[in-house]
């Protein structure tokens, strides 16, 4: 006679294995989203049912159809399946819009990689936004997943929620892959140029690093010069070499950086463009503009 399917006796290693969800993702779920509720056993070890697995298998599909875990967490066995069901049936509509398709699959790679973050794994995390980068492309990857990620771990690192050790591990996952995109990319011989930078006493490189690996993806040749530059060193590296832009990213209030970046538009050569942005320079498009900054 068969085991009940409600009776405890796997692993969270075998778990892993049958749903594709790693332990650390599996822990996090269950601590956050109460979606399973293990037994110990003896020793102190979870164990799963195979009830458990089904709905974690199910889950993990959900997700990987756009919706993010806390959307779907508490829905039942029977509508977790209606919806997992309805995508694979919805696929050929959602494959003829790649738009509206690519905007569900980044909500489950945001999920699933903040899932990563909170676990501090950073395996998992650098093979969650490498996946997002490949079927989503590296352009949607970097506007609806990548920025939105970093935004979220600025907000709850501000709030608590996040230690310090969360953030800095996710920020270097980060890196890397920032730096794998730029590297992915050979640009051609006349391919223009591009500069990115953070301005003296910003140290905040992100989104400088998200420009210059834009740039990279598109074709540029690019020079990624990192955070807290001073004017005069930005200036030197775009006459020398031959750039035909510049752009720099600064989370300082405007008039902490302002003329600094009135000293790099006048150091620069006729015809190469200043760009910025960043959270620092919001809403000042048009004191800018009276610079001759973009």
């Amino acid at each position: 006679m068969s085991k009940q399917p409600e009776i405890p006796r796997h692993p969270i290693r075998v778990v892993a294995l049958r749903t594709g969800l790693t332990p650390d993702i599996l822990r996090a779920w269950e601590r956050r989203y109460q979606v399973v509720a293990p037994s110990r056993s003896n020793g102190g070890q979870r164990l799963y049912s195979d009830r458990d697995i089904e709905r974690l298998a199910l889950l993990r599909q959900a997700t990987l159809g756009g919706r993010s875990i806390g959307q779907v967490a508490s829905l039942s066995k029977a509508k977790l399946t209606a919806l997992v069901e309805g995508d694979a049936e919805a696929r050929t509509t959602l494959d003829a819009s790649p738009s509206r398709a690519g905007e569900q699959h980044a909500a489950g790679y945001r999920d699933r990689a903040m899932a990563a973050v909170e676990a501090i794994d950073t395996e998992d995390l650098h093979a969650i936004l490498r996946e997002a980068v490949i079927s989503l492309g590296p352009a949607q990857a970097m506007e609806s997943v990548l920025t939105p990620l970093l935004r979220d771990l600025g907000d709850r690192w501000h709030a608590g929620t996040l230690s310090p050790a969360h953030e800095h591990a996710a920020s270097a996952v980060v890196r890397r892959i920032l730096g794998w995109l730029g590297d992915e990319y050979q640009p051609a011989d006349d391919a223009p140029h591009l500069v990115a930078a953070t301005p003296a006493g910003d140290r905040h490189e992100f989104g400088a690093m998200l420009v210059a690996a834009t740039a990279a993806t598109e074709g540029w040749t690019v020079t990624y010069l990192g955070a807290d530059l001073p004017p005069a060193d930005v200036v030197r590296t775009a006459r020398t070499k031959g750039s035909d832009v510049v752009a720099m990213s600064s989370v300082m209030p405007m008039d902490g950086v302002l003329e600094q970046l009135r000293a790099i538009r006048g150091g620069l050569a006729d015809g190469t463009r200043l760009l910025v942005g960043g959270a620092g320079l919001a809403g000042q498009e048009r004191a800018l503009a009276l610079a001759g900054i973009t």
